[in-house]
């Protein structure tokens, strides 16, 4: 029913995976960055695909050593949650990402439909061709000596504002790390205003000339005053710079969606957040 992809097939479930780029880029860009090959890194993934008699590629289901799951089933495929499921053996789950009725289908596979959540919901997924983006022209720059003390108090803040973590401590506990990791990172950057940090915004997933965006942060003291719009479009512009020709993202909430939709960007469908209250290992069902 499926099989662990192994070096050699990366061409094949990329070239796969384009064929739905706007809700496969953890999976394209995970598989970009880090390739098939064992790897420590957070986000590095095994991959497992579904192919039919002829070899052709149908469906392709990634997990990352954070313990997220991914997965690109643009048609139903029965038993591959059963298939899925033997094939993780055992092990534990932090939570899901992806197109919100192959989320649920997949949770319902894996029995954890049912299963405590500190975050099960659909966001707006958004997509802009960056040829029709007005460059705000605003002061961006990356992290710097000293900023990991900042990003750690920003990370905790927008981990409980969009409902990442279930309290402050975990918050803290999850900032430290992703300020750790995005304080030496080229991925992050940091608008200043009138000399002083007041928002971020990331690219969290890209390959070839797609990118998409996460971590766009506002400090609670600095909101409305358009900060959100004027990070991400300027970080876009950016990325227009290097090459990058599309760009996605999904909106937490709807003062986020307005801004997104400011800029230019168009809704194209529906993304879930699946993040489990503690690590659960997927069953299958009787």
């Amino acid at each position: 029913m499926i099989r662990q992809a192994h070096p050699g097939d990366e061409a094949r479930l990329d070239a796969f995976l384009a064929k739905h780029p706007d809700t496969s880029m953890f999976l394209r860009g995970n598989l970009a960055a880090h390739g098939l090959s064992p790897s420590d890194h957070p986000h590095a993934s095994t991959f497992w695909l579904s192919e039919t008699e002829a070899g052709n590629v149908r469906a392709v289901v990634g997990c990352n050593n954070d313990g997220f799951l991914m997965a690109q089933v643009p048609e139903p495929k029965p038993s591959l949650w059963e298939a899925v499921a033997n094939a993780l053996g055992g092990r534990k789950l932090a939570g899901m990402t992806g197109e919100d009725g192959q989320v649920q289908t997949a949770l319902q596979g894996l029995g954890l439909a049912n299963a405590e959540y500190t975050l099960n919901h659909d966001e707006p997924l958004y997509r802009l061709e960056l040829d029709r983006l007005e460059d705000p022209s605003a002061k961006l720059r990356p992290p710097q000596a000293g900023d990991e003390e900042m990003l750690r108090l920003w990370y905790a803040e927008h981990f409980l504002d969009t409902g990442f973590a279930p309290n402050k401590n975990q918050a803290m506990v999850d900032a430290r790390r992703r300020a750790e990791r995005m304080a030496r990172s080229d991925d992050l950057r940091i608008l200043i205003e009138g000399g002083v940090p007041v928002a971020m915004a990331g690219i969290n997933a890209r390959v070839a000339d797609f990118v998409q965006l996460g971590s766009v942060h506002v400090l609670r003291s600095m909101r409305n005053q358009g900060f959100g719009r004027r990070v991400t479009a300027a970080l876009l512009a950016e990325q227009r710079i290097k090459g990058a020709r599309t760009a996605v993202l999904f909106a937490n909430n709807p003062a986020a969606a307005r801004a997104y939709e400011a800029i230019g960007f168009n809704q194209v469908g529906h993304y879930r957040i699946s993040i489990l209250a503690r690590p659960t290992a997927a069953r299958v069902l009787e």
